[in-house]
Formats: C-alpha cells, sequence, structure tokens
C-alpha cells in the first residue's frame, strides 16, 4: 500500500465508496466483501458521512484521510505512507495516528516525516536522513541516548511560597517565588546548570550526559527537600528527539561544508565579522594572538533551524581563550577562500578537545 506525499491519487468526479471499491478490486479482494470492507475502512478514518461525496469536493486533510485508508485496504503486508497526515487539524491527525498503531499489527509501515513528534509516538525504530545520506538507525530512546544533548528536568512549583514584592511606590508587583532561586542556585551548586526556560511556577534544565553519575544522589537530596522548596512535582526525561535532529543535521552541515567549502558569515559581539564552515561548533577567531592570549580566542556558535530546515546562526558566546591542549590546525582549503566576502575565515576547533559544561 502506498500514501503519496505531494499529491493524492484520487479522481475528483469519484465518491470516497467508489474509491474503495475500485482500489479493493484492484488488490484482488473477493467481490463479495468489497462493499462492506470499503464501508469499514471508510468508517476507521471517520469518512462514513462523505462516503457518497465526490473527492473533488473534500478538504486538503479529508483526502490525506482517504489516500490512508486506500493504502491499508486489502490488508498489505507491506505500507509506505509518505507524510500521511499533511494538513490535517490536531484532533484529525490525533485519530490517523490510532489508525497507523492499530494498522502496525502484522505488517511492516515506512513512515516518512517531518513532525518529530509523529515519529516518536509511532516509530517503532527511527531512522534519521541528512544530506541525502542514512546517518543513524535505532529506537527513540537509543537515540536520544545517543545523539541527544543529555536530560530534560522539570521542577513544578505549588505556588504556596509566592509573596506580594513591593515597587519602588510601595504598591504590589506580580507575586514571586523565592523558592525559585533557591532551586536555581541548587541546580547551580550541584550541577552547574542553569535553567534554559523559567516562570513563576515552574523551572527547566537540560543537564549533560556527563553529570548522569551525580543524578541519584542529587534527585534524592532535590526530592527529599520537595516541601522546602515548594515542589510539587519533579520530571526528569530525556531529551526530544528535535534535539536529536538537530545535533545530527549540524554533523552533516559540517561534514558537507567541510567537503565544498560551504560558509556563512558569524558577527561577532565587537562588530567584526568572520567565515565560518556552517555546522560548526566551536570556532577559533583569526588574528586575535596577543601576549595574554598566544593561542587566541575562540567562540562557540549555537545554531538553529530557519522554516526550510536549514542551519543558520542563532549566536554565540562570549570570547574565550583557545585551551592549550586544542591542536591549532588550520584547514588549507578554507583558509585559501576570499576572505573578502564577510572578513577571515575561521577555524574549526574539535568540541572533543573543548572542556564544557554545556
Amino acid at each position: 500500500g502506498v500514501c503519496p506525499q505531494q499529491f493524492d491519487i484520487l479522481w475528483d468526479a469519484l465518491t470516497a465508496k467508489e474509491h474503495m471499491e475500485l482500489f479493493a478490486s484492484i488488490k484482488g479482494l473477493p467481490s463479495s466483501t468489497i462493499k462492506s470492507v470499503a464501508e469499514q475502512s471508510l468508517a476507521q478514518v471517520k469518512l462514513s458521512q462523505a462516503a457518497n461525496v465526490r473527492a473533488g469536493s473534500y478538504s486538503g486533510g479529508m483526502k490525506r484521510r482517504l489516500s490512508v485508508a486506500i493504502a491499508l485496504i486489502g490488508d498489505p503486508k507491506l505500507v509506505f505512507l509518505d507524510e500521511p497526515t499533511t494538513g490535517m487539524d490536531p484532533i484529525t491527525r490525533r485519530h490517523v495516528w490510532d489508525i497507523i498503531e492499530e494498522a502496525k499489527k502484522g505488517r511492516a509501515i515506512v513512515l516518512t516525516t517531518h513532525s518529530m513528534e509523529e515519529a516518536d509516538i509511532l516509530s517503532d525504530r527511527i531512522a534519521i536522513m541528512a544530506k541525502g545520506r542514512l546517518r543513524c538507525i535505532g529506537t527513540s530512546i537509543r537515540l536520544k541516548s545517543k545523539f541527544g544533548t543529555g536530560y530534560i528536568a522539570n521542577v513544578n512549583f505549588s505556588g504556596n511560597g509566592h509573596a506580594q514584592s513591593p515597587n519602588i511606590n510601595g504598591d504590589a508587583e506580580a507575586p514571586v517565588n523565592p523558592n525559585i532561586e533557591s532551586v536555581k542556585s541548587f541546580f547551580k551548586e550541584r550541577l552547574d546548570v542553569d535553567p534554559k526556560e523559567e516562570s513563576r511556577t515552574f523551572l527547566t534544565f537540560v543537564i549533560p550526559h556527563e553529570k548522569e553519575p551525580l543524578l541519584t544522589r542529587f534527585f534524592g537530596e532535590l526530592q527529599d527537600r520537595e516541601r522546602e522548596f515548594g515542589i510539587s512535582d519533579i520530571q526528569l526525561g530525556l531529551t526530544t528527539l528535535e534535539e536529536v535532529f538537530l545535533n545530527i543535521a549540524k554533523q552533516a552541515e559540517l561534514e558537507s561544508s567541510t567537503a565544498e567549502g560551504t560558509l556563512v558569515t558569524l558577527n561577532l559581539s565587537s562588530g567584526a565579522s568572520i567565515q565560518i564552515p556552517k555546522g560548526a561548533r566551536f570556532v577559533g577567531i583569526p588574528g586575535t594572538e596577543t601576549e595574554e592570549h598566544p593561542r587566541g580566542v575562540m567562540v562557540e556558535v549555537f545554531w538553529d533551524q530557519d522554516d526550510n530546515g536549514t542551519l543558520c546562526v542563532s549566536g554565540h558566546s562570549d570570547e574565550t581563550p583557545v585551551p592549550a591542549n586544542v591542536e591549532l590546525t588550520r584547514r588549507p582549503s578554507l583558509s585559501r577562500r576570499a576572505v573578502g566576502r564577510g572578513g577571515p575565515v575561521g577555524y574549526v576547533i574539535d568540541e572533543n578537545q573543548v572542556p564544557t559544561t554545556r
């Protein structure tokens, strides 16, 4: 069975019921069962009420549901679903997920999607492609453990620690929770991490993998002090599949840019600009060697994805001295490229040589 991506193999003049009966006949179902199987398949995708409506008047989401039903009719043992939930509202998408989950029994389904949530929920094994190559394949937990940035800790507060904070005129401002500052200090002292997100009622921390040996004792103590900190709930999980995909995409971009010489402009806080390979994490800044910093300085570059999934620079760290253990190997193929396009070319530093707590 096949559900194509960019178009639906439908005829505007035919109804949903006629589509199902046609494809059931093509797949060789007995004539006596075609009508009942068609009705059952349409009921699965919630198209029973529109069974006798011409497909040309269907919305995009209805057409996708009909295509999914066509792909699954006849009990095929191998099904290809190419972005099957495109154009669906969240409620219908959730229903189609249930259909696909049920359809997995007794068959192999190959599903492609840009939704990491969809891949995480539906897939027994996930394969990630970047730059036209298969980069990894495995279970969601395995990929998160190997390619993720670490663990996500969410700390929720009960709210009974709130206090009114007066402003300069003596009026009460928005309530603040002094317990939040205590928990932030607790994480900083024990694990040397700062919150990724925070509000008046919760904190979210990203804990690197290298802190794993400390976590059992750390969360035991945090749980013992729940009442003291005003904590109502603590959640710990692996980082998201989005982060896994982004990390793999960064590495693929770095490999590609190294091979092809693809450079992007990085605007430094000092106002200067340098060219860097797309996807590079740590970059040495040429021409910064001084008596105080004889090896020069470097920055950590932060990357994000635009609407098209392309890596783009989202910011960079403060300039820091290049560590003594770093091998200062310039990349000749990049260094020879035009300096005038956006400043001198920075050189990539192996992140395994850079001590970091991120």
